[in-house]
C-alpha cells in the first residue's frame, strides 16, 4: 500500500507541474501578443488620423491651385486685380483673374486658403456688409445701383461647366474656394443676375508653372514674390 501510495502522489505532483508549466508559459505568451496588438491598433488610429487631416487641409503645402475670380460693381466686372504687396501667403494673382493658391505655411492650408487671404494680397476690404477696392471709396449695404438698394453677395460655382452656381449666405471671408472653381464677388441689388467671372474656362491644369490664358506662369519659389513653404505654431 505504501508503494503504491507513493506513485500516485508522484503522479499527481507531475500532472501539478504540468498545469504549472502551461500556465507559465500562456502568460509569458500574452504579454508580447497584447503589445503586438496595441502597436497594431496604435498604427492604424495614426494612419486614419493623418489620412482625415489631409482631406481636412486641403490645400496643403505643396499643391497648387487655381480658382477664377471677378469683382462686379453695379453690373460691371472690374479688370483683373494685381498684388497690392509681396505675397507672402502662397495666395496671389497675376492680375490674370485668377486665385493662384499654393500655401508658403499651414496658416494659409485648409480653411486658411479663403477669400479674405486673398481680398488681403490684392487691397480689398471684404466683409459681408461692405466692400472697397483699390482706388475706390467703400460701398457698404444700402448703398444704391442706378437708384437701387444693393449689397455685398459672393455666387460661386463649383467649375466652368456648372450652369448654376449658389449664393453664399454670409461669411463671405472665410470662404475657402475648391480648385478649379468659380467665384463672383458683387455689390448688386438683391435678386439681381450675378453672372460667371469673365476668366472662367481660363482655369489651366492643376500643374505648377501651367499658364492660363492671357496670364503668365506662375514663378517658382526662388523668386522675389515667393518665401520658402514652412510650418507656423
Amino acid at each position: 500500500m505504501g508503494r503504491a501510495s507513493s506513485t500516485k502522489r508522484v503522479a499527481r505532483a507531475a500532472r501539478a507541474a504540468g498545469r504549472g508549466g502551461e500556465s507559465k508559459r500562456s502568460k509569458s505568451l500574452a504579454w508580447p501578443l497584447a503589445m503586438v496588438a496595441v502597436v497594431g491598433l496604435g498604427s492604424a488610429l495614426i494612419f486614419l488620423s493623418r489620412e482625415g487631416q489631409a482631406v481636412a487641409e486641403a490645400p496643403i503645402l505643396g499643391d497648387h491651385w487655381h480658382v477664377a475670380y471677378g469683382v462686379s460693381i453695379c453690373g460691371s466686372f472690374l479688370p483683373p486685380l494685381a498684388d497690392a504687396q509681396q505675397d507672402t501667403s502662397g495666395i496671389h494673382t497675376h492680375r490674370d483673374g485668377l486665385m493662384h493658391i499654393h500655401p508658403f505655411s499651414t496658416r494659409y492650408t485648409g480653411e486658411g486658403a479663403n477669400l479674405g487671404a486673398f481680398a488681403e494680397q490684392v487691397g480689398v476690404t471684404l466683409e459681408d456688409d461692405r466692400i472697397t477696392t483699390p482706388g475706390s471709396a467703400e460701398l457698404a449695404n444700402g448703398g444704391e445701383c442706378d437708384g437701387e438698394a444693393a449689397k455685398v453677395q459672393v455666387k460661386v460655382w463649383d467649375g466652368a461647366d456648372d450652369r448654376e452656381g449658389r449664393l453664399l449666405e454670409g461669411d463671405f471671408a472665410d470662404y475657402a474656394p475648391p480648385n478649379g472653381s468659380l467665384v463672383t464677388i458683387a455689390f448688386a441689388p438683391e435678386g439681381a443676375d450675378l453672372p460667371k467671372p469673365p476668366s472662367a474656362g481660363t482655369v489651366p491644369d492643376d500643374v505648377p508653372g501651367a499658364a492660363p490664358v492671357g496670364g503668365e506662369p506662375d514663378t517658382p519659389a526662388s523668386s522675389s514674390t515667393s518665401v520658402p513653404a514652412t510650418t507656423t505654431p
